[in-house]
């Protein structure tokens, strides 16, 4: 396949679809208007939006080679200056038994997954920050854990988040916004040029690494990373001090963790709201009533009415 046929139907699209803007901040505030619908645990993938107009700008196969070319980088890098954890290292034991118990409930909301070589490495590092790039490519840096002292919980719940942001293909949306974007502005891009797609460099692997959410994005994330973790038996109820954690620790930092997945007393009450969907998949995960589980910093079993 040849550039000229998803430009063609880009632009084919753009004609149909005249509402959507593609200026700069187009993105934000259209993300903005997205109401999810309420979580009903679906079996099939879910939409919002006009996201896979986007998507279809940048194959996936090429992102997610994008991707593991970079996570390969950053694991020389790290090897190199003697910063990456073996696979006997404690902590690199205890991601990999927590992330491997997630993953077999992470394969329906993505049908590329099944066939993703996963990885998961961890940094030796004082930044709190963790990534699951396109493909399966999960890094996790020390100071997420020792810094935030995150619990079994805890850890459970942020790799359910990073893992969904990969399984709905967030950063390719993001990307292919901005390749919109450059289109519009008259600013062909490389993506655009006399090339077979599946083969074009993109040269976007470090913005992988740079991708900031939006509220929409991090909303998804947190209702499939919290089923997909709370299937696996981890408590859905670690998400609120989770968050309440990572937002604490990195508000103030420049591009800090928390600028990247935004926060704030919104998403706070959306998590709290959905908690009575997760807990009878966490009980059940561990072989419990929700009326057996017991009482998780502070906060109530949140029960379903009528239950």
């Amino acid at each position: 396949m040849t550039v000229h046929d998803p430009l063609r139907a880009f632009l084919c699209a753009l004609t149909i679809t005249s509402s959507v803007s593609f200026a700069a901040d187009a993105p934000d505030a259209q993300d903005a208007q997205r109401v999810p619908p309420p979580y009903t645990a679906p079996n099939s993938q879910i939409r919002f939006g006009n996201a896979a107009l986007f998507r279809n700008l940048i194959p996936s196969a090429t992102l997610e080679q994008q991707a593991a070319d970079e996570y390969a980088q950053i694991l020389r890098e790290a090897e190199h200056g003697k910063r990456l954890l073996g696979d006997d290292n404690a902590l690199v034991k205890r991601a990999r038994e927590i992330i491997n118990r997630e993953i077999p409930f992470a394969l329906k909301w993505n049908d590329r997954s099944k066939n993703w070589k996963w990885q998961i490495n961890v940094v030796k590092s004082n930044e709190i920050r963790m990534y699951c790039l396109p493909g399966g490519k999960i890094v996790i840096y020390s100071g997420l854990i020792d810094k935030l002292r995150l619990n079994d919980n805890e850890l459970g719940m942020m790799a359910g988040h990073e893992i969904a942001h990969a399984l709905r293909e967030h950063s390719r949306e993001r990307l292919g916004r901005q390749q919109a974007a450059q289109l519009s502005a008259g600013t062909i891009p490389q993506l655009f040029g006399f090339a077979d797609m599946g083969s074009t460099p993109l040269g976007i692997g470090e913005q992988l690494l740079a991708m900031r959410y939006s509220p929409a994005d991090e909303t998804e994330a947190d209702v499939i990373g919290s089923e997909i973790a709370s299937r696996a038996g981890y408590d859905p109820r670690a998400a609120v001090t989770l968050w309440n954690k990572i937002d604490t620790a990195t508000r103030r930092m420049d591009n800090g963790f928390i600028w990247m997945h935004p926060y704030g007393p919104a998403r706070r009450q959306d998590l709290l709201k959905r908690m009575p969907d997760m807990m009878p998949l966490y009980a059940k995960a561990i072989g419990k009533t929700v009326d057996q589980l017991p009482y998780y910093a502070g906060m109530g079993r949140f029960k379903k009415s009528g239950r």
